[in-house]
């Protein structure tokens, strides 16, 4: 028997070789190889705990978050980015696997850990499923469920497609795109749990509050919002900066 796995493990690696995160080259080791090192960027200044954004960006006083706290695990910069899409569009499920592992790491140290009482995802509609062939935030939650060890639970989904949201949209207009855009199925016992709701990247959190309000109103006690990448919004400086630069 060790013989055939040892054969296995050869075979699969010979059809289904490593490939680096970043650069995508054949590599030996597990997630980036030699020459890129691990570009991923993690988040280590200090955040607000309800928006999930550093301090001098907290947007809590602009607008209002269903969701009862926010965490991430990398800021979503280009070379994070690029090893992310490898996963998302790629469909690089070794790459899936490498995020669900840092996003259980960060859950593990929570202090509500031991009280989740099940993971869910934000949805993707049935057709982007269908073109993409999975579903990329469901399986980074399944990951980080079978990691802590807490039943994952699909209880959300999206009655109709409705707009894409995009960076260059308004905050605005990123809630207004997903107000009714979620539902929570109908056989779902929410009543005063406390649920860990994955999503892959958090712009504005639009999305992540849009689907804990819709788990509150069923009836969840808390939500805590964890995404593999945020997106910062610039300081002014640096925004004219780049306008400075883009003109020239």
């Amino acid at each position: 028997m060790r013989l055939l796995n040892n054969f296995l493990e050869k075979m699969v690696a010979v059809l289904f070789p490593n490939r680096c995160l970043s650069c995508r080259k054949i590599t030996n080791l597990k997630y980036f190889c030699e020459k890129c090192g691990n570009v991923t960027n993690p988040i280590k200044v200090k955040t607000c705990l309800k928006c999930g954004l550093p301090l001098k960006h907290c947007a809590c006083k602009w607008n209002f978050y269903y969701f009862d706290e926010m965490i991430s695990c990398f800021e979503a910069d280009e070379p994070t980015k690029r090893s992310f899409y490898s996963f998302k569009f790629g469909g690089d499920f070794w790459g899936g696997k490498f995020f669900s592992i840092k996003m259980a790491e960060i859950i593990k140290n929570h202090p509500d850990y031991l009280d989740f009482s099940i993971i869910t995802s934000v949805p993707s509609h049935k057709s982007t499923i269908s073109a993409r062939g999975y579903d990329q935030v469901k399986a980074l939650a399944k990951g980080i469920s079978k990691i802590i060890k807490v039943k994952y639970q699909a209880v959300l989904y999206q009655p109709k497609k409705s707009s894409k949201q995009h960076e260059s949209s308004s905050i605005a207009e990123r809630f207004s795109n997903v107000s009714g855009k979620y539902s929570v199925f109908k056989n779902a016992t929410l009543k005063d749990k406390t649920i860990l709701l994955v999503d892959d990247i958090k712009t504005t959190g639009a999305t992540l509050s849009q689907c804990a309000r819709e788990l509150k109103l069923a009836g969840a006690k808390k939500v805590v919002a964890l995404s593999a990448l945020t997106v910062y919004p610039k300081d002014k400086e640096e925004k004219n900066e780049n306008e400075v630069n883009e003109s020239r």
